[in-house]
Formats: structure tokens, sequence, C-alpha cells
């Protein structure tokens, strides 16, 4: 019975983390999936409570991380073509040849930010795919995963804690 159970824990904390590819299916579905399935199942084991919220502590990561970076690389471009003045709104308007031939360090601020935060939104996609995967074999084998760059928005407590403080 405590192997069934076991394994049972194991692939609940393994969905928890697979779950959140559900932001594919519909938008917040990387938080909404596993929350339910957390919630309903946190109370069966530390195991699954612990990968709940290591998962959920991730996406919420993850994801602040790349609305910051949105609005940085946004503000940049947005700044930048305000700060072009009148000459380059009229230059787009009126749809001159190149409307940067005026001052193409705006062009190259623009380019820049666009590529530099662009390539950091990639990268945190790719690190949270493959750390997702990582964590779901990790559960599947029954160990535990701590994913990195996380803010611990839900904080867990370990036994060794829990018996510190009682």
């Amino acid at each position: 019975m405590e192997k069934t159970q076991n394994n049972n824990h194991k692939n609940i904390a393994t969905g928890i983390h697979l779950l959140t590819f559900g932001k594919w299916l519909f938008p917040l579905g990387n938080f909404v999936l596993p929350i339910l399935l957390w919630m309903v199942n946190s109370n069966k084991s530390p195991f699954i409570d612990r990968h709940g919220k290591q998962a959920v502590n991730f996406q919420l990561s993850i994801t602040l991380y790349t609305v910051v970076l949105a609005f940085v690389g946004g503000g940049i471009i947005i700044g930048s073509i305000i700060s072009g003045g009148p000459g380059l709104w009229e230059a787009m308007n009126h749809g001159s040849d190149w409307p940067f031939s005026e001052s193409m360090g705006t062009f190259s601020t623009i380019v820049a930010s666009g590529i530099i935060c662009g390539t950091a939104i990639l990268g945190l996609s790719i690190l949270d795919l493959v750390c997702t995967i990582k964590a779901a074999i990790r559960a599947h084998d029954g160990n535990d995963y701590d994913y990195p760059i996380t803010i611990n928005f839900i904080p867990h407590f370990d036994e060794a804690d829990v018996s510190k403080q009682q």
C-alpha cells in the first residue's frame, strides 16, 4: 500500500510540474492548472506540497522577469522614439525613405534594446522549458528539485525547519 501511495504522490508532483505547460493552451494556464492540482492534493504529503510550491514560485518568478524585461525594452524603445523629436515623427508620418537618417543613435538604441531584451526573454523561455522538464523527471524519481532564479512568493518549510520551530 505504501509503495502505491508513494508512486501516486510522485505522479501528482510530476503532473504539477507538467501542467505548467498549460500556458500554451490558455492564458495563465501555467498558474491555474498546477495550482488546482496542488491545492487539491497538498495535504496528502509534504512531497506534493513542496513540489507544488516550487512549481508555482518558479512560474511566478519567470512571469515577473518577463514582464519587467518587456517593460524595460518597450520603455527604452518608446523613449527613444519620443526623444527623436518632431523631426523623427514627421519623417515617420510622411513615409520618407529612412526616418532615422537624422539620428542613427535613436535607431541603434531601438535595435539594441530589442535585441537585448528579446534575447533575455528567449533565454528565460528556454530556462523555463528545461527546468520544468528536469523538475518533472526529478519528481517522478521521488527527488526534490529547486528551480534556479526563483523568488519564494509561497514559502516552503522543510521538516528540519518545522522541528526547530517546535
